[in-house]
């Protein structure tokens, strides 16, 4: 699998003379998260190149802020936090630019909704569960769409083994529940 489907990686991070240790050990703890710090944000901007735009704006905080990082306990908790910071970031912009264009109505394609919709109700309900309890959807997302083990979300969150599953296990039964509520709520529409 490329890490890098725009290959821009390695423009990425430009070295500073004066701290050469620091670039190398950056771009290696960057290198090594990469994947991770990708899926995140793809998890949760969808598009590849707004994923790649925000884990980019991620990147240069997390340079800038290299040494507080290495200083923290858990760095990788830390960096993950800055990268979600950015995909918030990126979320107020897209909000604030949709607010200022004028778009033309388009008539959608229904097969294409029809194939949307489940996906739809998914991403309302996590979004919903995200206002609720935030770390519960995190931990879920991680565990179940990511893939990651409960030692690994403890180590990203800053958190417990015990809180990452227990968290997980929360966000499940709750994503349910939302989902059901939003079910119950199309069908009321109808």
């Amino acid at each position: 699998m490329n890490n890098d489907p725009f290959g821009h990686w390695p423009d990425l991070i430009e070295p500073d003379p004066e701290r050469p240790e620091l670039d190398a050990a950056f771009e290696t703890f960057l290198r090594q998260n990469q994947t991770k710090f990708f899926t995140i944000a793809l998890n949760r901007l969808v598009d590849p190149r707004d994923a790649d735009e925000a884990l980019s704006d991620a990147a240069l905080v997390m340079y800038q802020k290299w040494e507080r990082i290495q200083a923290h306990p858990k760095p990788i908790a830390m960096a993950t936090q800055i990268l979600n910071h950015k995909i918030i970031d990126y979320y107020r912009v897209q909000a604030r630019h949709a607010g200022r264009e004028q778009f033309l109505a388009e008539q959608p394609d229904i097969t294409y909704l029809d194939e949307m919709g489940d996906q739809d109700r998914l991403d309302r309900a996590l979004e919903a569960l995200r206002k609720i309890s935030p770390q519960q959807a995190e931990c879920w997302e991680m565990h179940k769409l990511i893939g990651e083990s409960y030692n690994e979300i403890a180590e990203r969150l800053g958190i417990s083994y015990t809180a990452a599953k227990t968290a997980a296990s929360r966000g499940q039964k709750k994503l349910k529940a939302l989902l059901a509520e939003l079910s119950e709520s199309e069908k009321g529409d109808s």
